[in-house]
């Protein structure tokens, strides 16, 4: 899980100025139903390319149910992360802290989502 946080962040380089922009749309969701769908159809559309690169890099089929599981574990806890910062955390933050902010709600997710359900 750490090698993903590592690579998601190398991979948004420089997307930390549109994260304020990101976190106003994901507030919309809440009362925008058409804006509803577009963000929940870029999950749906996002799990099959989770899955492909878990079944590379794990050598397995992409449509084994393990796979498939951790995709929607992964899918699952990016956009709650994501959801959850958005809408319990004030607009105008500069875009440094709303990224440091959000990078952080992700972390919490993911590791969430690693450890599993409680036995």
């Amino acid at each position: 899980m750490a090698a993903l946080l590592d690579e998601m962040e190398r991979a948004a380089g420089g997307a930390v100025a549109d994260v304020p922009t990101l976190l106003d749309l994901v507030r919309l969701t809440r009362t925008e139903p058409g804006l509803r769908a577009v963000w929940l159809q870029a999950h749906d559309d996002a799990e099959p390319v989770l899955a492909a690169a878990l079944a590379q890099r794990a050598g397995q089929p992409t449509e084994s149910l393990r796979i498939r599981m951790q995709a929607a574990m992964i899918n699952g806890a990016l956009r709650a992360a994501v959801e959850h910062h958005a809408w319990h955390s004030a607009p105008g933050h500069s875009p440094d802290a709303a990224y440091a902010d959000l990078v952080d709600a992700i972390r919490a997710a993911l590791l969430t989502a690693a450890r599993g359900l409680p036995r």
